[in-house]
């Protein structure tokens, strides 16, 4: 049995498995990144600057890659567009009013050589979507999600409008959409899925 165990990990290793997002080379080869721009195809203002934030934030986070301030250091130019970024009502109550929204973004995206202007890596369609309560008795005050990530405490909760929460819980919703988007963007250019 021990001996099976042993060579089951021994397998595994000189297979070259890691955890995703673990790997030490970009596609295209080299260690340093510049986060080029994403256009901005949705309506939403300004949503190309939170991505590009987002971006480099994960990069930074990971510590691996080296965030260069130009494209003339960069082994690599991570590029892209936004496509769509859609909210749309996914619960409703017994009057057919919209009581929970889900935020979905549709992003396209892709590694540049900027030495030879060659693609060496691209990812279309990928989406992150996430959901949020639009109305007081849709958010639960005791999870730790809204604990963890709310500037609301839940006394104010009750205080707000419909209009203010919804607000309020749309935007917390669009930065977790960005937080994953940005670490599934990372975990696949890393792995050059």
């Amino acid at each position: 049995m021990r001996r099976t165990l042993l060579a089951a990990v021994l397998l595994a290793a000189s297979c070259g498995y890691h955890f995703p997002g673990q790997g030490r080379a970009l596609p295209g080869g080299g260690n340093s990144l510049y986060v080029g721009e994403f256009v901005n195809r949705s309506r939403e203002a300004g949503l190309d600057a939170r991505v590009h934030s987002s971006l480099e934030d994960e990069v930074a986070r990971r510590g691996i890659f080296k965030l260069v301030p130009s494209t003339d250091a960069a082994a690599v130019v991570l590029e892209g567009s936004i496509d769509r970024l859609e909210t749309r009502p996914v619960a409703f109550s017994n009057s057919d009013e919209a009581v929970q929204y889900e935020t979905i973004m549709t992003i396209s995206a892709q590694l540049r050589d900027p030495r030879n202007e060659k693609v060496v890596w691209r990812v279309s369609g990928m989406r992150s979507n996430d959901s949020y309560g639009a109305v007081f008795g849709t958010v639960v005050a005791e999870s730790s999600q809204f604990q963890e990530q709310s500037p609301i405490d839940a006394q104010q909760l009750g205080q707000l409008t419909d209009v203010q929460l919804s607000e309020s819980q749309r935007d917390e919703a669009m930065e977790r959409v960005l937080e994953n988007f940005s670490r599934d963007l990372y975990n696949a250019m890393v792995e050059d899925f």
